[in-house]
């Protein structure tokens, strides 16, 4: 008997259930039912991605397969990887061959919808909470390390490594500046969260501009992310 329960405890750690399910930290929606849904094709499909406890504890249940939506929906919103993904790149549109490319799309905000609001609040992951005036705002904020995190759809497998750089204006008679990206993705079908972490931060006159992230790595999530779920309610 104690052989079983220790290969069955063996087994749920190996698929990663062993540690504890995404929670909002603070969750103010809890006399409501509430799912978290996202709008890649806009307001008018929907697409559930989860649901919430009534103690905040996130439920990630992805679909294995989109809406049905209209030709002209698709070709509005579906986008081929090399902008989802490698847009961030000065050459971006030859980081991969023609073959390489699929269909794909950023889920955008995880919204928190219920009966009578279907946008009562979001939810946004990051590694540490001081992350967040920078995410919500990083034209003005200053940034810090860590690592904030998106979700993204694609419609098949892909793999790949490597790097690029971003040219940034400097606003000055200073040389224009660099941002260095590293990708590691190990992308599945369907949804994935990507990890963007900054290791790396440009400082500036903050009279003239707000710091950046000179270095950052764009790395794919296995599963779900270990990190901080911040919910923001409207």
């Amino acid at each position: 008997m104690k052989t079983s329960i220790l290969i069955i405890s063996l087994f749920f750690i190996t698929l990663g259930f062993s540690q504890d399910r995404p929670k909002l930290e603070d969750y103010a929606l809890a006399n409501s039912d509430v799912s978290v849904v996202v709008f890649p094709f806009g307001m008018e499909h929907p697409i559930t991605i989860g649901t919430l406890t009534k103690s905040g504890v996130i439920n990630f249940q992805f679909p294995k397969t989109l809406p049905e939506i209209s030709k002209e929906t698709e070709e509005n919103f579906m986008q081929d990887l090399i902008y989802t993904v490698f847009s961030v790149c000065n050459e971006g549109l030859r980081m991969i061959s023609d073959k390489d490319n699929r269909p794909s799309f950023e889920a955008g905000a995880l919204t928190l919808t219920t009966a009578d609001n279907p946008y009562a609040g979001v939810i946004i992951a990051v590694s540490d909470e001081a992350m967040m005036p920078w995410v919500q705002d990083p034209g003005y904020e200053e940034p810090v390390l860590g690592s904030y995190f998106e979700l993204i759809y694609v419609s098949s497998a892909f793999t790949y490594e490597g790097e690029c750089i971003q040219t940034r204006s400097s606003m000055s008679d200073d040389p224009d500046m660099e941002i260095a990206y590293s990708f590691n993705l190990n992308l599945k079908e369907g949804f994935n969260f990507i990890e963007y972490k900054i290791e790396n931060i440009h400082k500036t006159d903050p009279n003239v501009m707000a710091s950046f992230p000179d270095k950052v790595s764009i790395i794919s999530v296995e599963g779900i992310p270990d990190c901080k779920w911040i919910g923001k309610y409207f």
